[in-house]
């Protein structure tokens, strides 16, 4: 068991939808000057956006605070879902109020096998 059966699922009008394996990251990150993205580095140099703001929508850009948030997160997500046995996938979902930060966004655990969702904090 281990960070190879843990993927993040990517989304971004740059790059499309895509898993992303979770033992291939080698930082996640959030930049101002790309503040609608979380950024995901990958070995090898490749970089992967997350679009945590969709294109037109009218919430917020993400702030320091939150960007950096939602990367912690999603780091903290890949190491407790490591622990579990089988495979998942991270998806970043609109939760609203029940955010742990200021975004209304969550990294939720998906089992690879079937759709059903869980908190991963």
């Amino acid at each position: 068991m281990g960070m190879q059966d843990v993927w993040v699922r990517a989304q971004s009008i740059i790059s499309g939808s895509r898993a992303v394996r979770a033992d291939t990251i080698v930082q996640v990150r959030w930049d101002r000057n790309a503040s609608q993205y979380v950024t995901l580095a990958i070995a090898g140099g490749e970089e992967v956006h997350h679009q945590a703001r969709p294109i037109g929508s009218s919430a917020q850009p993400l702030t320091e605070k939150d960007g950096t948030a939602l990367a912690d997160e999603l780091l903290a997500a890949m190491v407790s879902t490591a622990a579990l046995p089988g495979s998942h996938l991270l998806v970043l979902h609109e939760v609203g109020d029940i955010a742990p930060n200021g975004t209304g966004l969550q990294w939720c655990r998906n089992a690879m096998d079937n759709a059903s969702k869980d908190s991963a904090s």
